[in-house]
């Protein structure tokens, strides 16, 4: 075991499965593992628990475990009219409770609840006071068992932050997400807020505005039909037509380069789902922007994670709120065309949201703080109400605590724990949790109104019929056909943190139980399991680390599985283990790429499979290969350049493969295909024979000559940067062949006229004993 993966290793075992506490000691928990994994540590010396809700104050959590100190008094709250707190009395009691046993928070949540559904009262006994100090907050009512739904308390929050919106010098959230909660009560008064709203807003042009304000605009117009508001729109949908390129966005609108492949998706997901609602409101909304970014984000459905930017699904269980997003996204697709619910559309949208069930035990994870992934994590869950009712009742009741804890005593949310989004701007969005189910919204299954304008969308977008199986809702059925029954999962004992613990402890899996989980319907789950059959243990933002033996049976069976979920899943975990790659192996991803009818994800897999194999084992599929070279999936050119890497310089094909994959670079400006040659293709074309390295140059010289990128995107977005930046990768290609520095000086300053040396850097670096006489002269 190398020492990188014995440290991993090292991390995992004090996270997963170590006992919490120092040995010998006395431990603060009753149960060694929490449900969630930011449960504050009994040994840390300060931890702070931000809000108690509405009562307005702050709590440090200090040693021993764990003795309450007041950190912050809110003004103008419950506390602060007490007169008699403030920060850094030490809190011995409240309501003749000490911390004891769980999770502070949500004790503290449950000690709140119990004073709402009663009289409103918190006595709080402080060191060095003479009687108990009581703190009055409204009288709410306990949640009933249906809540949010048939619950007065729930109402009753749901109007304080109604009323809280509807005040005019209030924050209304991002770009107005605020607005899209309001309508989501489905009273009329709401309503007539958010109209004038609506009527007056400013367009934004950030996708980051445009999707989140973007969404409420269209939703109220489809309410209301106010030709004002679709006037709005139609300037929502230009502002995203201008800011699009390569199918997606960046935050704020530009033409990245190497920064996220170009996208960032927690911003470009929801203008989607804005672009599908103003389609659905009659707007003119351009085929390339609205069917191009749909096909763009349908691939991440079923298939991991919604990725940080222009990249392949991602695996793990943190996602930062991006699969919920994406479910909002494909509800909107599934609720504009006439196929609704029995379209891929609405099944992509149950796929995404029941993620959040499997995993929200790594909650306030993410980029930036997590406190978003809250927001979108639980309004997705909300529309899993009906067709997975234990898992969502269990995922709410086992969140109450945090929606009380984030409930702010003016009738605002915060984000409890969630860093940078723990306030109103963000933390407006958050009661949707109580409000999705109601479904007043066309994206949480609302009825179409008589302003909306049907729009027939492909029923098959992407990939083969064998793709759609990743958008099941179902588990894998073994050989027999029969499936696990996964209505029964909990979040203590099957969501993700429960699942890695057991998965990777001290005593290892049997075959029967890793075949279990690499037969189930989540991709993530499928992932680990498949991972373990490789002796490899994945976690929950996609490290690994060593994790007992090989078991080449179980690989097998599951290569040669006849469920394209089970292949997928094994032959990626195949590329983090190369070695494990035998000549069956092999041949069965050569049968994969062949197979006419096979899933494109499968293909994906399968071709980089292909090119960890040695040039005898390509070189009879060359022909196979190339095609894919010129494939309408980038995935898939992108797993062609992997695949043929190995015999690019082959003498025996070179001259049929370095001309195709120069014709892809010529036509390409995505970073996730390709930014120029790379590195592999390089090293090896460094290594071959001088009529290997002059077609090369040949080839790169065309390339960048007659370089087709556009500096213009469809929508007129100016992609200059992008052009630039691939025509510069091509030139460092060029630079890196031998020969080439004296090709690339000629052919760049007939595109670059007015610069002396375009590319200086690549000549300055060089060794200038590889330059021609004319070259070196000019140097």
């Amino acid at each position: 075991m190398s020492q990188s993966i014995r440290v991993i290793a090292i991390r995992i075992a004090a996270i997963f499965l170590a006992p919490l506490g120092t040995a010998g000691a006395q431990s603060f928990y009753k149960e060694p593992h929490g449900l969630f994994s930011t449960r504050p540590g009994e040994t840390k010396s300060l931890q702070t628990i931000k809000r108690f809700g509405p009562v307005g104050m702050g709590i440090d959590l200090l040693q021993p475990a764990f003795v309450m100190r007041i950190s912050s008094i809110e003004e103008g709250s419950p506390a602060a009219e007490t007169g008699k707190l403030s920060k850094g009395q030490i809190i011995e009691s409240i309501n003749g409770q000490v911390l004891k046993e769980i999770d502070p928070r949500i004790q503290l949540g449950r000690i709140l609840a119990a004073a709402e559904a009663s009289d409103g009262i918190l006595k709080f006994a402080i060191k060095g006071e003479s009687g108990p100090v009581k703190v009055k907050v409204p009288v709410l009512g306990a949640y009933s068992r249906t809540w949010p739904l048939n619950c007065p308390k729930s109402d009753k929050i749901v109007r304080q932050v109604a009323d809280y919106l509807s005040k005019p010098d209030t924050q209304k959230g991002l770009a107005g997400i605020g607005m899209l909660f309001l309508l989501s009560t489905g009273e009329a008064k709401d309503l007539a807020v958010v109209r004038q709203w609506a009527r007056a807003v400013e367009p934004h042009r950030y996708p980051w505005y445009i999707g989140y304000g973007g969404i409420p605009l269209a939703e109220c117009y489809l309410r209301t039909g106010d030709p004002k508001i679709l006037e709005n729109i139609q300037i929502g949908v230009e502002n995203a037509a201008k800011s699009q390129h390569n199918d997606g966005w960046a935050g704020r609108g530009s033409a990245l380069t190497s920064y996220g492949a170009g996208h960032l998706n927690a911003a470009g997901t929801h203008v989607v789902t804005f672009l599908m609602l103003a389609k659905e409101c009659g707007a003119e909304v351009p085929d390339h922007l609205l069917l191009r970014s749909l096909r763009h984000f349908y691939r991440y459905a079923g298939r991991g994670n919604n990725p940080y930017g222009d990249h392949r699904p991602e695996v793990g269980f943190v996602d930062n709120g991006k699969n919920g997003k994406l479910a909002f996204a494909m509800a909107a697709a599934a609720a504009l065309t006439p196929d609704g619910e029995n379209s891929l559309y609405a099944r992509a949208r149950d796929v995404c949201a029941i993620q959040s069930f499997y995993t929200t035990s790594f909650m306030l994870h993410g980029h930036t703080g997590g406190g978003i992934g809250e927001i979108w994590r639980s309004a997705a869950m909300g529309l899993m109400r009906e067709k997975k009712p234990r898992q969502y009742r269990d995922f709410m009741d086992n969140r109450k605590w945090h929606y009380d804890l984030s409930r702010r005593f003016d009738g605002s949310f915060g984000i409890l724990g969630g860093s940078g989004y723990d306030k109103e701007q963000w933390g407006v969005a958050y009661p949707l949790a109580y409000t999705i189910p109601r479904k007043t919204l066309r994206v949480a299954g609302a009825p179409r109104t008589k302003f909306s304008k049907p729009c027939q969308l492909p029923r098959q977008l992407w990939g083969t019929e064998a793709d759609n199986t990743f958008l099941s809702l179902e588990a894998v059925a073994d050989e027999d056909g029969k499936k696990q029954d996964l209505s029964k999962e909990t979040l203590a004992g099957d969501s993700s943190m429960a699942f890695i613990r057991r998965f990777h402890g001290s005593q290892q899996p049997t075959d029967d139980e890793i075949r279990r989980y690499v037969h189930h319907q989540e991709h993530n789950i499928r992932n680990i399991a498949a991972c373990k059959a490789l002796g490899i243990n994945s976690g929950y933002i996609g490290w690994i680390a060593g994790g007992g033996k090989v078991r080449m049976n179980l690989v097998m069976e599951f290569l040669r599985h006849h469920d394209p979920r089970v292949r997928r899943a094994m032959f990626g975990a195949l590329l983090n283990k190369p070695d494990v790659i035998t000549p069956e192996v092999f041949e069965l991803a050569a049968r994969a790429v062949r197979d006419p009818h096979e899933s494109w994800w499968v293909k994906d897999a399968a071709l980089q499979i292909i090119g960890r194999g040695s040039p005898d084992q390509i070189l009879p599929l060359v022909e196979l290969l190339l095609p894919y070279l010129r494939h309408e999936e980038d995935w898939l050119k992108n797993a062609a350049l992997t695949a043929l890497t190995p015999v690019v310089a082959d003498e025996r094909c070179y001259r049929r493969v370095l001309p195709a994959i120069g014709d892809l670079i010529r036509k390409n400006q995505r970073v996730s295909v390709t930014k120029g040659l790379g590195p592999g293709i390089r090293s090896r074309i460094k290594e071959a024979g001088s009529a290997v390295q002059e077609l090369a140059t040949q080839t790169l010289e065309g390339t960048f000559t007659d370089y087709a990128g556009s500096k213009t995107a469809p929508g007129g977005l100016d992609t200059t940067s992008t052009f630039e930046f691939h025509l510069e990768a091509i030139a460092e290609s060029l630079a890196d062949v031998p020969g080439g520095l004296d090709v690339l000086y000629d052919i760049a300053r007939q595109r670059k006229p007015k610069e002396i040396l375009p590319y200086k850097e690549f000549f300055l670096n060089a060794d200038s004993s590889r330059f021609g006489p004319k070259l070196k002269k000019a140097m």
